[in-house]
């Protein structure tokens, strides 16, 4: 059994927190018809989740992860974090969040299982 070290499972741990985050965000500030008394919050947690992921799609670079892992915590960023400073009342934001977030966590959970992208364990 592989130890995780600290920058690894701090690494780690900010993924699960931006996607923590971000997923309360996203139900918060989710609305079919009025929009709900925590919107505001709701909206502030998406974004805060959105800035999480982006540091920690520049920690996986600067660390050496594979580029897809990088890509992948980063994604969540770009798209959600987008679509909620577009769209701030739409359900765009949730449906990418329904794919997005747990592609995330899969990526983060890779790379801990298998780093170097499993390149190591592969020959």
């Amino acid at each position: 059994m592989r130890r995780i070290r600290w920058a690894e499972g701090s690494w780690a741990l900010l993924v699960l927190l931006a996607a923590a985050i971000m997923a309360c965000g996203l139900a918060d500030a989710f609305t079919f018809i009025v929009e709900p008394p925590t919107y505001p919050v709701g909206h502030r947690l998406v974004l805060l989740g959105a800035i999480a992921f982006a540091a920690a799609s520049v920690w996986a670079w600067f660390r050496g992860s594979p580029r897809w892992v990088a890509l992948l915590t980063g994604l969540p960023a770009v798209v959600i974090g987008g679509l909620a400073l577009q769209f701030e009342d739409g359900g765009w934001g949730v449906l990418a969040g329904l794919f997005l977030i747990p592609a995330a966590v899969i990526a983060m959970l890779l790379d801990l299982i298998y780093p170097w992208g499993g390149t190591r364990y592969a020959r």
